[in-house]
């Protein structure tokens, strides 16, 4: 079966950098490619060849495609090829095999009607209607041959001005389709970039982890205004090795910055973290204090150190 789709050369940035294990759609961060972009280049090339197994042709674009990826990036994921394919086969396709449909039945009527509504046969008709219209409205004079000859050539450019209109709405139409299936391609991209990134938002931001280092945390310090002060330090300094931990000297905080230390996680998880330590923490000194907190806070008590 032979599965025609135009190139298109379409990407876009995928959103967030990868934090954790879970293979999922956005691009890699060395060659781009996201879900898009590989749908785009798979189609076109089935476009280009007769294919009679197209699982099987699948497979083995993956399988290249991972290949050229190992010996562009010296290491790859293998389970990140796995879920696109598995989201290719399970989204992706039937979308596809129904734009397909609707494109092959489209270019069928097409090409009958092309084949019994040549540009002759729009020349003639034009030409044929505009001079009964002009020799009824002129009764016969446009029959002269002095006006039948340069009207017939202007009437004749203007059957065929129809017929190409006609040929090119049938192209805008299945442009319209396609964009239809690029669009739809391009949101199931965006939902897993979306999943991931809140996935690794909830990971940093709202884990167990994150619970119990919180609790130990908070515990530690008899008052907000201290807590707050060691909070401005620590997050100024964002150490990311075991010396520069060593150096803040602030054991209390040391429970908390000990996986930033041995480089666990990236910086943007360690910006992460330290967000999500200011709410919580402004979130447990109101539910312990909720009359004079809050009011403290906006009056200048808990300032940092300068």
């Amino acid at each position: 079966m032979k599965i025609p789709l135009t190139r298109r050369k379409e990407t876009h940035a995928a959103v967030g950098e990868h934090l954790t294990d879970t293979p999922t759609i956005p691009s890699l961060s060395s060659n781009d490619r996201n879900l898009l972009w590989i749908c785009t280049d798979l189609f076109a090339r089935l476009e280009d060849s007769l294919v009679t197994d197209r699982q099987a042709f699948i497979d083995d674009y993956f399988v290249t495609l991972a290949k050229q990826d190992e010996m562009n990036l010296l290491w790859i994921e293998p389970a990140y090829y796995q879920h696109l394919k598995f989201i290719l086969n399970h989204e992706v396709l039937p979308l596809y095999d129904q734009y397909y449909a609707v494109r092959s039945k489209f270019l069928e009527k097409r090409e009958q009607r092309r084949e019994n509504k040549t540009w002759v046969k729009y020349c003639l008709w034009t030409i044929g209607l505009c001079e009964l219209v002009e020799a009824l409205v002129t009764q016969g004079r446009s029959l002269r041959p002095q006006m039948l000859f340069p009207t017939v050539a202007i009437e004749g450019l203007l059957g065929f001005g129809l017929y190409y209109l006609v040929n090119r709405r049938d192209d805008w139409i299945l442009k319209a389709e396609k964009k239809k299936l690029l669009n739809s391609i391009r949101e199931i991209d965006i939902k897993y970039e979306v999943a991931k990134r809140y996935e690794t938002f909830r990971e940093y931001s709202g884990g167990e982890l994150l619970n119990a280092e919180l609790q130990e945390l908070l515990a530690s310090y008899p008052s907000p205004e201290e807590f707050w002060r060691d909070y401005a330090v620590v997050r100024k300094a964002d150490p990311a090795t075991e010396s520069e931990l060593e150096q803040l000297k602030l054991p209390r905080f040391k429970g908390f910055l000990e996986l930033h230390a041995k480089g666990t996680y990236s910086p943007e998880a360690r910006q992460q973290r330290f967000n999500a330590l200011f709410l919580r923490a402004h979130q447990a000194f109101i539910q312990n204090d909720r009359e004079h907190y809050a009011l403290g806070h906006l009056q200048g008590k808990f300032k940092p150190p300068p």
